[in-house]
């Protein structure tokens, strides 16, 4: 085994993670934009393993949710959306000497408002495509600290509706850290 490669994490690991991201311009069409601090985690499972360039191993994200407080909007969560569909995030080692990772966090969310605009139920939102917060420049893993960027804004439309986008998380600059 490359010596990389004692730097990943074990098939079967278990990794959970709480972070937070301050700030975050979340778009509703009906209202404009709104500033959330959305605090939560995630949980991974090491789900295989490759040898190829200086290694890297597949994550299955099991368990995921932020919350945010808002005056205009109550409660907005994110939570997980069907964990078998998503595709799963990967972990690799891109520096040996030092050690540094890319992890590349693929996630399917349900987003639920609490109090929407104009009134009525809660009304529960999902991602039109699977999201990307990437790290590129981790220094170690499971990470401590880090900032994790979102690749491109989640349009978010009602379920079942994927054509017909209502609101839009615009930015989600999430610091991610190991909670043992």
């Amino acid at each position: 085994m490359p010596p990389a490669q004692n730097y990943l994490p074990s098939i079967g690991y278990e990794i959970p993670c709480s972070s937070y991201a301050v700030n975050v311009p979340f778009r509703v069409d009906v209202l404009g934009t709104v500033t959330l601090d959305f605090k939560g985690g995630w949980k991974v499972r090491v789900e295989s393993r490759s040898t190829e360039g200086l290694g890297s191993v597949k994550l299955k994200v099991i368990g995921n949710e932020w919350s945010a407080d808002s005056p205009v909007l109550g409660r907005v969560t994110i939570t997980q959306a069907n964990v078998d569909t998503t595709p799963l995030s990967l972990l690799e080692v891109t520096s040996d000497q030092p050690p540094k990772f890319r992890n590349i966090m693929l996630l399917d969310h349900t987003v639920t408002i609490e109090r929407p605009p104009g009134g009525g139920t809660p009304l529960v939102l999902s991602n039109t495509k699977t999201a990307r917060l990437i790290n590129d420049n981790l220094t170690m893993y499971p990470p401590q600290g880090a900032v994790y960027q979102l690749q491109e804004p989640i349009d978010l439309a009602p379920v079942g509706t994927p054509n017909h986008v209502v609101a839009q998380i615009l930015q989600f600059p999430l610091t991610v850290s190991h909670n043992p």
